[in-house]
């Protein structure tokens, strides 16, 4: 006899399956309470810029500190340098007096300072930052307009010179590409756009970058980020050399005669760079040397409080070329100088200028300056001051 409410055994079956089914159901839910599906790994994109082949030095930058600051604001002014002797330097190629310095003609007591690499450095000079400091005791300075056409920066050339600061160091500019290969430099600057630090990392030359070799650099409180950094001669040479970077050989020079060429009269110099850099330069007499002013007023060296002074004020006139680079926030974009080739400049010294050519002969090479009849144009023994300025420009030289 079959009973009519006993279960079928198709049902059964499907309630088993229905029960197997909602405990694996169970089992898989709470599976992924316990361990949750991890996010997709993101693939960083490749930067757009190469990056510089230096090696990033952990160590954080060294602060400001009272003790320093008793070290090194003394005055250090390098003294008066003595009588000159009437003895000219020879040809640019070398001299055969090794205490005989190729960036100011005059005679060192240590002739392994000029053994030493040149030391190219980007000195700022916004007139919230002034009075700079070691940038009157540069062997060579030059001065360019900068993008955006406010203002003026310095390339500072140091070699027997050796200030006890420099300050304050800004970023670098094509013109550093044409600058510091010409007395084989180190170039010393706080960064630079990412193009231009790009270009600076395809070149043969030393460039102490600040970001990647932060080691030679300080921050100095009181100042934002136009007058922060500084540095001084000795710790970048110290850094050089352990680095392996310094120089063992003197580099070629310029000519040199304490004999004033003929020329017309520059007592005064009138340079019209954009207004908060207005530069003149007044010739004394009784020493020989220009002054520097700068709006107007003497334009002073921070570490002595004296007025900067050149014993040559070179204007060298170039093309000025606009690039696409993008420089700031504002969007002002790069000048491109072109220092290559050949041009006008004016040479100025003991109150007189001479209408010259500079010349670059080849690349990398130093620029020289030739009168009309294709003659090297002397330098006066000292500090010189290389004012670049556009073709354009109207300078008054009286």
């Amino acid at each position: 006899m079959t009973c009519k409410h006993a279960p079928r055994p198709g049902l059964a079956l499907r309630g088993i399956v229905s029960l197997a089914f909602g405990l694996t159901l169970v089992a898989l839910v709470a599976c992924s309470q316990a361990q949750p599906i991890p996010s997709p790994t993101v693939r960083a994109l490749p930067s757009m810029t190469s990056k510089p082949t230096f090696t990033p030095i952990p160590s954080p930058l060294p602060t400001f500190t009272p003790e320093e600051a008793t070290a090194t604001t003394a005055p250090t002014a390098t003294p008066l340098p003595p009588t000159l002797t009437a003895t000219p330097t020879p040809a640019p190629t070398g001299t055969a007096d090794p205490s005989l310095s190729p960036l100011t003609g005059l005679h060192v007591s240590d002739p392994g300072l000029l053994a030493r690499r040149v030391l190219a450095v980007r000195i700022g000079n916004d007139p919230i930052i002034r009075p700079q400091e070691g940038l009157g005791q540069a062997d060579i300075v030059y001065e360019e307009v900068m993008d955006g056409w406010t203002v003026t920066r310095f390339t500072a050339l140091y070699l027997e010179s050796s200030p006890t600061r420099v300050r304050p160091i800004r970023s670098a500019r094509l013109s550093s590409l044409q600058i510091a290969p010409q007395y084989d430099a180190a170039l010393v600057h706080t960064g630079a756009s990412d193009r231009i630090r790009w270009l600076l990392s395809k070149a043969s030359f030393v460039n102490l970058d600040e970001f990647f070799h932060p080691k030679p650099f300080s921050v100095l409180g009181g100042y934002d980020w136009r007058g922060r950094f500084y540095t001084s001669v000795e710790r970048l040479h110290s850094y050089l050399n352990e680095r392996g970077l310094e120089a063992t050989a003197p580099i070629k020079g310029y000519t040199f005669d304490l004999q004033a060429p003929a020329g017309q009269p520059a007592a005064s110099i009138h340079i019209p760079y954009p207004s908060s850099s207005l530069v003149d330069w007044r010739y004394e007499p009784t020493t020989g040397r220009y002054m520097r002013l700068v709006q107007g007023q003497p334009h002073l060296e921070g570490l002595t409080k004296e007025q900067i002074t050149a014993d040559n004020v070179i204007i060298l006139y170039a093309e000025h070329k606009k690039t696409d680079i993008v420089e700031d926030t504002n969007g002002a974009t790069a000048i491109d100088i072109v220092l290559t080739g050949s041009g006008r400049a004016q040479l100025c010294r003991d109150g007189v200028m001479v209408e010259c050519r500079w010349v670059q002969k080849a690349a990398n090479e130093l620029i020289q300056y030739y009168d009309n009849d294709g003659k090297l144009v002397p330098l006066r023994p000292g500090k010189t001051w290389i004012q670049l300025v556009p073709t354009d420009y109207s300078l008054t030289i009286n």
